[in-house]
């Protein structure tokens, strides 16, 4: 269920960019209906119960919102732009990236074993882009924008959990998954605002074109849409996108990290191949290359992921956090 609903958060964010360009409206769009699928969930269900808001509350989410809007908003374009399964192989750059800050930001030593892995999942990332980076600069820079903003937004917050752990039960501000979710998402809601305003949504509001708007900017890229079959698109993208964050922390909860890691992986290679053949994408013999390379790479350091953890365990005086879950985006 956690790949399907991925697979199909991703494929339908793109369906409706195809005949919607605009992507700031999308992650807004994405944040509020999570926000609202967290809530609904809490009180029909009885899953869980939403805590009052509070300051301490807003203290911790408020920078992880403020990663999560940029990191989205720069997927969003990205998928706006490029392919699908391009996003996703640019974005398993995440091990390279989360290694060189660690690295060289928290002095952390990794054994050769690590660096050998991120070799052909650099090459891989390179060939699969390797036709399309003249003609999709803007797109392949905000997917690489967004792994990165992902990464950082991963050590930040994991280095406050790791805080809050010392705590454990004791610990008043501790939110289970669901208020995470909730708050996260709600928060980036409004602090979205603005910036959907000053972007996107007074182009939407003026001149009365807000039920012409898909109909103006499908007429220019040749696809046509209904207004209703674009607010379909919109629920299900919203309701997969919910379903996909909560599959990924019930996952989380019933498998051991290493696990966790690598069903991530089989999950990048599973929406990578469905986003191909949902869109009927035509793939160079080069580019498959690349991907296949990228897959190689990913199961290189899968497998030195031991090394990894244990390196950046023995930073725990300067407090940093593991990547467990850095392959959740």
């Amino acid at each position: 269920m956690w790949y399907i609903a991925s697979s199909m958060t991703n494929n339908t964010g793109k369906q409706i960019l195809n005949a919607f360009r605009f992507p700031v409206t999308l992650t807004f769009v994405q944040f509020g209906l999570v926000a609202l699928c967290c809530f609904v969930t809490a009180r029909v269900f009885g899953a869980t119960h939403i805590r009052q808001p509070t300051i301490d509350i807003a203290r911790t989410i408020v920078p992880l919102a403020v990663f999560l809007i940029v990191g989205h908003v720069f997927s969003s374009i990205a998928i706006s732009r490029i392919p699908v399964s391009l996003v996703h192989t640019i974005k398993a750059l995440a091990p390279l990236f989360t290694v060189m800050l660690y690295r060289f930001l928290f002095g952390v030593h990794y054994t050769s074993d690590v660096y050998v892995s991120l070799l052909p999942l650099t090459l891989g990332v390179v060939l699969a882009c390797s036709f399309t980076f003249s003609n999709n600069v803007t797109g392949l820079s905000c997917a690489l924008g967004s792994c990165l903003v992902f990464v950082t937004q991963n050590i930040f917050s994991k280095k406050i959990l790791f805080k809050e752990a010392k705590l454990g039960d004791r610990n008043p501000n501790k939110l289970d998954k669901m208020n995470v979710l909730f708050y996260s998402s709600s928060i980036s809601f409004f602090l979205m605002i603005p910036m959907w305003l000053y972007s996107e949504g007074h182009v939407l509001f003026s001149d009365a074109i807000d039920t012409s708007a898909a109909a103006a900017v499908a007429a220019t890229n040749g696809n046509s849409v209904s207004t209703a079959r674009l607010v379909y698109y919109f629920i299900l993208n919203g309701t997969m996108n919910f379903g996909q964050n909560w599959f990924a922390f019930t996952t989380l909860s019933l498998t051991s990290p290493v696990t966790y890691s690598i069903l991530s992986l089989l999950k990048r290679i599973f929406v990578i191949t469905v986003s191909i053949l949902w869109f009927g994408q035509q793939v160079s013999w080069t580019q498959s290359f690349g991907i296949l390379l990228t897959f190689f790479g990913l199961w290189l350091y899968q497998r030195a992921k031991h090394d990894v953890d244990r390196s950046e365990r023995s930073s725990s005086s300067t407090e940093l956090p593991t990547t467990n879950e850095m392959k959740r985006m």
